[in-house]
């Protein structure tokens, strides 16, 4: 009755630890490399709707494009860039902050 028991317990476990394996599970990784590339695709889609909006604005006042379209279209990338930094903001919550540097004093 304890080999049985024995058995039973370990088959569990062989079962337990191959079960991602065999279902082709895949476990996200949100404090590593996931999560730096998607920083990265972050950061860089924050400085193409900042460059976009000071395309816009250039245009404006250059008089290639109405106020009306100014409008809609700086509203617009204004939003984009909240979400964006929204997200920026949510991804780098859980990670650790580097320490403060004290200022050097000679």
């Amino acid at each position: 009755m304890l080999v049985l028991a024995g058995i039973l317990v370990m088959l569990g476990t062989v079962a337990l630890v191959l079960a991602p394996l065999v279902l082709h599970i895949a476990a996200p990784l949100k404090d590593g490399p996931d999560a730096v590339v998607e920083l990265r695709e972050l950061y860089a889609l924050k400085e193409i709707t900042y460059e976009t909006i000071r395309d816009i604005e250039f245009d404006y006042h250059a008089g290639k494009i109405s106020e009306a379209d100014y409008r809609a279209m700086t509203g617009r990338y204004t939003r984009e860039a909240a979400l964006l930094l929204g997200r920026i903001d949510a991804l780098e919550a859980p990670l650790p902050r580097p320490p403060a540097r004290r200022p050097e004093t000679g």
